[in-house]
């Protein structure tokens, strides 16, 4: 088969490793993969992976242009299947698919994303994409912002992210505590400098890198100086090769307090991190058991994050090895990349059947 991954969101997230990975895991296994995308670092990023990509101005729904486009890049590389994330996506890429009577995929990282409304399900009954959704809170979440898209085939299957063969788990000195959200507000990023503000009060030793850029990155900039943490914590920026900045670190921390499922933690734990998280939306589905005590209640505020973090930090090296070798060996078995593309292509090979009136 012949996927087209279809990305029209201007920022970084998520969704965007799971394209890549996934095209990337897909052309490995025997399909071809290409990445429709706006200028940029999404582009950019697809052709470094040796992934044809084009780039496209998605303009205003049902853009005859950009449908117009994506005609005949899906007619000159034999697509099959056609992956849309958004509404945007959905309107151009997904109406230029169902022109051409080819398979229409939605993946859908938050139930939230949609409303219930005559436009929406308009097009859905037009389209007739099935439903993929990164984790069973989000179908769940289906249930309660967009109920009418149960008319529709809707499965939940984790997104999976590389896990290397054999990580080299270096221990630094001090810990190196990591995270790698967008600098948003619903990231809450400020929950963890105020527990890194404690542990530095305490006379923890460790050293913080802050991944990522956001609207909130001068305002978190600011707060880790009014805190006096300023020299322990490192801010990166935007980095094109994550899986490098997790290899500097010892602890991965998803401070927000509802992901959906959170590929990030995925990619921690695949390369040998250590854990901290909140036990709310779709984290649970994806935590080892190992570090169970780790995975704090939900809830504003740094103490949940902050009490994970000093067990973690007083641990002798060699427990805290443990830990994080046990946290590669849960992503390894339970969501390796290659496992859910080939489950992917499987769901994908098989539609169901459509019955006629």
């Amino acid at each position: 088969m012949n996927f087209a991954f279809v990305n029209a969101t201007k920022k970084w997230g998520g969704v965007k490793t799971w394209c890549l990975d996934m095209a990337v895991s897909l052309r490995e296994q025997g399909h071809g993969a290409i990445i429709l995308g706006r200028r940029g670092a999404f582009v950019d990023k697809a052709r470094s992976l040796d992934l044809p990509a084009w780039e496209l101005s998605f303009g205003f729904d049902l853009n005859p242009v950009a449908i117009a486009r994506c005609l005949a890049i899906f007619v000159r590389n034999r697509v099959d299947v056609v992956v849309v994330n958004v509404a945007k996506d959905l309107r151009t890429a997904g109406v230029a698919a169902r022109l051409l009577g080819l398979q229409v995929v939605q993946h859908v990282g938050s139930g939230g994303d949609f409303t219930e409304t005559a436009n929406a399900r308009q097009t859905q009954r037009l389209i007739g994409a099935r439903f993929l959704c990164c984790s069973a809170f989000v179908v769940r979440d289906i249930t309660l912002y967009a109920p009418f898209l149960l008319q529709h085939e809707v499965i939940a299957l984790h997104p999976g992210t590389k896990v290397p063969l054999a990580p080299a788990f270096a221990q630094h000195h001090p810990p190196v505590i990591i995270a790698t959200s967008q600098l948003n507000a619903d990231k809450y990023h400020a929950d963890l400098l105020g527990a890194l503000a404690v542990l530095h009060a305490e006379g923890a030793e460790f050293q913080a890198r802050i991944v990522g850029t956001g609207s909130l990155a001068e305002a978190l900039q600011d707060l880790a100086e009014q805190l006096g943490i300023a020299e322990r914590v490192q801010w990166v920026g935007f980095a094109t090769d994550v899986a490098a900045e997790l290899e500097r670190a010892d602890i991965f921390v998803l401070p927000t307090l509802v992901e959906p499922l959170g590929i990030a933690l995925q990619e921690a734990m695949a390369h040998g991190l250590a854990p901290v998280a909140r036990n709310a939306g779709g984290v649970p589905e994806i935590w080892p058991p190992a570090c169970a005590e780790y995975l704090v209640p939900a809830g504003p505020g740094p103490e949940g994050l902050l009490q994970a973090l000093r067990k973690l930090l007083a641990l002798p090296p060699a427990e805290l090895l443990a830990l994080r070798r046990a946290a590669w060996e849960h992503a390894r078995t339970h969501f390796e990349i290659g496992q859910q593309a080939a489950r992917f292509a499987k769901w994908v090979a098989n539609p169901p059947v459509k019955r006629s009136l």
